[in-house]
């Protein structure tokens, strides 16, 4: 899943949103240095009025004219002048409202140089702030994509000047792969070149791998191996693709024109919507889960001495590791028991799956049957590792085991339920058709499905059908 890059200014909504702030603040500071009261302009009807008008102007500069664009990159200069601009056009405006009006001997001149001069700094200031905020967590966000580039040696270093010309992306240059030659081992300005270009797609199966930035003259072979890559969950940024393909759009990719491809493309808004769901969902979900603990809790114990809990790394969006945590179902030595175990594995591929499996302790059938024993996963999906809906996080070994074109379920953020999981998944005995489904999900993926998909776990949980 690609998120993609917004336009104008809800790209930053919360500099506008600061803006407002900065600018109201501004204005009430000028009505109580100048009036020596302690009141708000607001209870003036003149005033609050004025108030209304400079928050219809910053709107109107803030949508339609590029305000905010590059404002993650600018100097200390440039954003002294483009505070001093915005300030003094919102300044301005205000007064022509003013002499429009006739309201011009209703407010105090004194009051408006100061408010102008406030806003001015208050602008200034409250960016300046919010910039390093941004950029620091831009540089630092764990879910910041890996990206790497595939170019010829010839042209890396300059690729890579580029990329590093601005620092502020929503993705790390990871690593450099030479198509003409394998450079393995060496650097390009600090990149490591990471494997040769035949060896790529066992890389990627790997390890982390989000985005791919493709420069290659042969359009035929770079089109084919793009198609490839794509088939494993990864966003592909190539200059030279047709624009024949579902799944496409033109955009910039750290200076360069780009045609970017991916298995699903959505804006930011929609995937901030599913973020914000996440995290509400996972607060509910916790609440749930600290009950379940004062139920089940001390009978997990009783029937098996140990930790109440069960963390296991588990695999998360693309090749990402994670701890995962359930409620205890098992035995303490499961996991050194499921070798033993394998040849009676009912899964056809990456998958263990064991109707009767004698690890489950008694109290266990029960949770898991209505998956009471997912609910600590709630704090996977409140930090971030994991979704309400997604695809299921395989195990370290069943991900090893991987073929190239598995690693596609893993485009997506792993969720507490899926696809998968509602449509049947205790008749479901082949690990292709699991792919096949998360596979499906990533690419049809909307906010309606995902309502779905809850809708209809809230069934299987309540009825404890489809549950292993």
């Amino acid at each position: 899943m690609y998120k993609r890059s917004l336009n104008g200014w809800i790209k930053h909504i919360d500099f506008t949103l600061l803006d407002i702030v900065a600018i109201q603040a501004a204005y009430v500071l000028a009505f109580l240095l100048r009036f020596r009261v302690l009141a708000l302009p607001y209870q003036n009807d003149y005033y609050l009025s004025g108030a209304k008008v400079i928050l219809v102007i910053h709107l109107i500069l803030s949508a339609f004219t590029g305000e905010y664009s590059g404002v993650i990159r600018r100097t200390f200069w440039k954003e002294t002048r483009y505070s001093f601009l915005h300030s003094t056009i919102v300044f301005i405006g205000l007064n022509v409202y003013l002499v429009a009006v006739k309201w011009t001997e209703a407010y105090s001149r004194i009051f408006l140089y100061m408010f102008w001069i406030i806003m001015f700094f208050a602008l200034w200031f409250s960016r300046t702030v919010l910039k390093r905020i941004v950029r620091k967590r831009m540089l630092t966000s764990k879910n910041r994509s890996v990206l790497i580039v595939i170019t010829k040696k010839q042209y890396a270093e300059e690729i890579v000047k580029r990329f590093k010309k601005d620092r502020y992306h929503d993705f790390a240059l990871s690593g450099i792969v030479f198509e003409d030659c394998d450079g393995t081992g060496e650097f390009v300005m600090d990149i490591p070149v990471i494997c040769s270009y035949d060896g790529f797609y066992e890389y990627a199966r790997k390890n982390i791998v989000d985005e791919v930035f493709i420069s290659d003259n042969n359009l035929e072979r770079a089109e084919e191996y793009a198609e490839e890559l794509k088939k494993m969950g990864i966003t592909i940024h190539y200059r030279l693709l047709n624009n024949d393909s579902d799944n496409r759009m033109i955009e910039n990719c750290g200076g360069f024109p780009v045609l970017t491809v991916g298995m699903n493309i959505k804006t930011g808004p929609m995937l901030m919507v599913k973020r914000i769901s996440d995290i509400v969902g996972s607060i509910i979900g916790l609440i749930i889960t600290g009950i379940c603990f004062l139920i089940f809790a001390p009978i997990i114990f009783i029937q098996s001495p140990g930790p109440i809990f069960y963390k296991q790394t588990r695999i998360g969006k693309n090749g990402r590791r994670f701890k995962m945590y359930k409620f205890r179902s098992m035995y303490p030595n499961a996991d050194e028991i499921k070798q033993a175990l394998m040849a009676n594995n009912e899964m056809d591929g990456n998958m263990f799956k064991l109707k009767n499996d004698p690890r489950i302790i008694p109290i266990g059938h029960f949770i898991r049957k209505h998956s009471i024993d997912e609910l600590p996963q709630f704090w996977n999906v409140f930090k971030g590792d994991m979704s309400l809906v997604g695809t299921r996080p395989p195990t370290l070994d069943e991900f090893e085991k991987y073929a190239v074109h598995h690693k596609a379920r893993l485009g997506f953020a792993p969720g507490l339920t899926g696809l998968w999981q509602v449509s049947g998944r205790n008749e479901i005995n082949d690990f292709e058709q699991v792919v096949e489904l998360d596979t499906k999900y990533i690419m049809e993926w909307s906010l309606l499905l995902d309502i779905r998909i809850i809708l209809k776990t809230v069934k299987i949980v309540l009825t404890g059908r489809g549950a292993s």
